[in-house]
């Protein structure tokens, strides 16, 4: 964009924000998925609806007798869907979950207990007027239950069908083993679980990894692209002094961003490896190819211009959002620094691509506080 510069002695530009259309009202060809954990839904209510296409909420799983139920009181339960329906987002009752699915088995076993299971689903799905269901059946391709998973899936495909519901899957490379081709045609979407790699011995979620996963479910299992949908993760692990994965090292992407604003760009801090603005900015270009993106979880992102949802919403819908990237070259470097200092010294050729990524101190002007920001990044 152009904009009229006001250059003082202290070399500030001040300039007007402009304004979008909201991203409920652009066209959005791509999927943006978010997980929702119902052991900390309270940030519900600081969720940009607009940069998302659904919401799955983790997790909604059955109790001794088949019911199912989740962790979030029932009227805030349906005040969260109602609010995503009024920006058009729909809300999807996710099953399963790490640590969640062993309850699962004794009720698909037989084709009278699957029924009853799968009525009890239905029902929930109805009370709280969701729009679908995300199968997220997090077991070894040794247990009992893949037996029986294929028919499970044909008998709700016909339920969600009746209902006009959708029905997804959240899955893994060591999850997916036994479930064959014509069980994931089953689903609209397939959400790529890209992340929690041990094999990795730097991070469990590299870019590499991204693409291995997608030609593993496009070629083996014959998942059409426009279905997969690329799992990251809004998170980082770290690793032991053997170079092992370490699971009970964890951190989420706000609490790397506070520790200083260069770990907004990269993808370590204090040892633990995540994918910073750079690193998810190109998953979502690699997503552009598929079904869109899946995130685990939304409430680990950080707030405003820092959101790694943002990121992925600004990329997938054709809009540059690496805080920093003045020049629009999809990175942050020494040189958005050079044009910034270039522009505030109304340099003449300096004009900046994309003045908003430049705003780090989020204020609505660009002066040199945002470009000490800068140095501070790139020193970090």
């Amino acid at each position: 964009m152009k904009a009229h510069r006001i250059i003082a002695i202290a070399a500030v530009a001040v300039l007007a924000v402009p304004t979008y259309s909201s991203a409920a009202e652009r066209e959005a060809p791509h999927r943006i998925v978010g997980y929702l954990p119902d052991w900390n839904y309270q940030p519900f209510s600081e969720l940009d609806l607009n940069e998302l296409t659904h919401i799955n909420i983790a997790f909604c799983n059955p109790d001794e007798n088949g019911r199912l139920f989740c962790y979030i009181p029932d009227e805030k339960l349906k005040s969260i869907v109602s609010e995503a329906h009024r920006h058009d987002v729909e809300v999807f009752a996710a099953l399963g979950g790490g640590g969640g699915c062993d309850g699962y088995l004794q009720h698909i076993g037989t084709p009278e207990e699957r029924a009853d299971f799968n009525a009890n689903i239905m029902d929930y799905c109805e009370t709280y007027d969701f729009d679908g269901i995300d199968l997220d059946i997090e077991l070894g391709s040794n247990h009992q239950i893949w037996d029986y998973y294929g028919d499970w899936c044909t008998e709700l495909r016909a339920l969600c069908d009746e209902r006009d519901m959708e029905m997804s899957t959240a899955t893994a490379q060591w999850v997916a083993q036994k479930v064959t081709p014509d069980t994931f045609a089953l689903f609209d979407f397939v959400n790529i679980m890209a992340y929690d790699n041990d094999l990795d011995k730097q991070s469990h979620a590299s870019y590499e990894y991204s693409v291995e996963c997608l030609n593993y479910f496009s070629e083996r299992k014959q998942i059409p692209k426009d279905k997969l949908v690329l799992g990251v993760p809004f998170y980082g692990r770290g690793y032991t002094a053997d170079g092992e994965l370490d699971w009970n090292s964890y951190m989420s992407f706000a609490d790397a961003v506070s520790k200083g604003d260069e770990y907004y760009s990269t993808d370590v801090c204090d040892g633990i490896a995540y994918n910073g603005a750079v690193t998810m900015a190109k998953k979502a270009e690699l997503a552009k190819n598929y079904g869109g993106i899946m995130i685990w979880e939304l409430t680990q992102d950080a707030n405003g211009e820092k959101s790694l949802l943002k990121v992925i919403n600004d990329t997938l819908r054709g809009e540059t959002s690496v805080a920093g990237d003045v020049n629009s070259d999809g990175s942050f470097n020494v040189s958005d620094l050079v044009l910034l200092q270039r522009w505030l010294l109304a340099a003449p050729d300096s004009e900046l691509a994309d003045w908003q990524t430049g705003d780090l101190c989020e204020d609505g002007r660009l002066d040199v506080f945002d470009m000490c920001m800068m140095r501070k990044m790139l020193v970090g």
